[in-house]
């Protein structure tokens, strides 16, 4: 996270998780309790825990849509009481098995649909530290703040090559067999890097704003989010939608994170003027009609929500349930609200470590 990112952090942006993650590519795998110390159920949710910078002790903690039941720490559990590590970054699904990517710690591991881990890969000073993943075809692509993406083999994590991107490489997704990656040159880079996946060889560079974080796909649609300046110019959160033919972008409103269901892209927009009282406001964009909506697509969001430090949105792409973390740092653990996907609030629970980043859904 460092220091940049420390303060940034404060200004509700960062939730170094990225965010986005969906169930990808998720086979229904039957033998997800094998080698289990705890047995899971079919339904089933995890949730990362960032952890505080320097701290070892990010974690990923589980958690059960059915009963509302918090396992915390659920990867030590399953583990022999082994410890995540520092600052976890991302987390993604993909064909049963969970992801998980640690910055501070700077690896990858892949775990099991019940949380064992089944694969590591720890990155070299030179590659650089890992920032956030995405899979396809077998393969995970993973960031690098070296300015690389590099190509790794899904089951075994064998590390296979690098493309050089921009500056300080963030988020990344896949879309009809292109990668995209937003470079925010932690503030000093203003370009989205594509990269052919059959060739895996290089990457062309098309300016978007200025100090991107986020990117995702939407019904073929692909939105970025960001600071739109760097430190010390004000911020001005704006969120993209990249043409990928005339390879422009436009601008459809202010935004902190991103989530995505159907046909329709969900912004929540944190705002603070004072790193210590929150204003969050909520829209959707919806891709078939070009329509922003007038009004929040939480319909009893309680005050802890719109005026709390939100640091998630995820949506579960079976049901359409809405998931806003709220980090309270070191003060305590964060808490996670939890939507219908009309919006109704069916009530919070503690995430089980300190500042949610990120939930897959099983």
């Amino acid at each position: 996270m460092k220091l940049r990112s420390l303060f940034l952090s404060a200004l509700c942006l960062m939730a170094t998780g990225a965010v986005f993650t969906a169930c990808e590519d998720d086979d229904d795998n039957e033998n997800w309790n094998e080698n289990a110390e705890i047995i899971l159920p079919k339904q089933r949710a995890f949730v990362l825990n960032e952890g505080i910078y320097g701290m070892n002790n990010a974690n990923v903690s589980f958690y059960n849509p059915a009963t509302g039941e918090v396992t915390a720490d659920i990867y030590a559990k399953q583990n022999g009481g082994l410890k995540l590590g520092d600052t976890a970054q991302d987390m993604i699904s993909y064909n049963g098995d969970i992801y998980v990517v640690m910055n501070g710690s700077s690896y990858i591991t892949r775990l099991s649909g019940a949380g064992v881990e089944l694969a590591r890969y720890e990155f070299t000073e030179t590659q650089g530290q890992p920032r956030y993943a995405v899979a396809e075809d077998g393969k995970v692509y993973v960031t690098l703040y070296s300015g690389n993406v590099a190509r790794l083999d899904a089951k075994t994590l064998e590390f296979e090559k690098m493309v050089a991107v921009g500056n300080n490489p963030e988020q990344l997704v896949e879309e009809d067999g292109k990668l995209y990656v937003v470079n925010s040159g932690w503030g000093y880079d203003n370009r989205l890097s594509i990269i052919d996946l059959q060739r895996f060889d290089s990457a062309q560079h098309v300016e978007i704003m200025t100090n991107p974080q986020r990117i995702i796909e939407v019904d073929d649609h692909i939105f970025i989010q960001g600071y739109g300046a760097a430190y010390p110019d004000p911020y001005t959160y704006p969120v993209q939608l990249y043409d990928r033919v005339t390879k422009t972008v436009s601008t459809i409103g202010q935004g902190t994170h991103m989530a995505e269901y159907g046909d329709k892209l969900y912004v929540a927009y944190c705002s603070t003027a004072d790193w210590v009282n929150y204003t969050t406001t909520f829209y959707t964009y919806n891709v078939r009609t070009g329509q922003k909506s007038e009004t929040s697509f939480l319909k009893d969001a309680p005050a802890e929500v719109t005026a709390g430090n939100v640091y998630m949105l995820e949506v579960n792409p079976e049901n359409g349930e809405i998931y806003v973390g709220i980090t309270h740092y070191a003060a305590g653990e964060g808490d996670i609200y939890r939507f219908k996907a009309d919006g109704t609030f069916l009530g919070s629970f503690e995430s089980g470590g300190q500042s949610p980043n990120a939930m897959v859904f099983f």
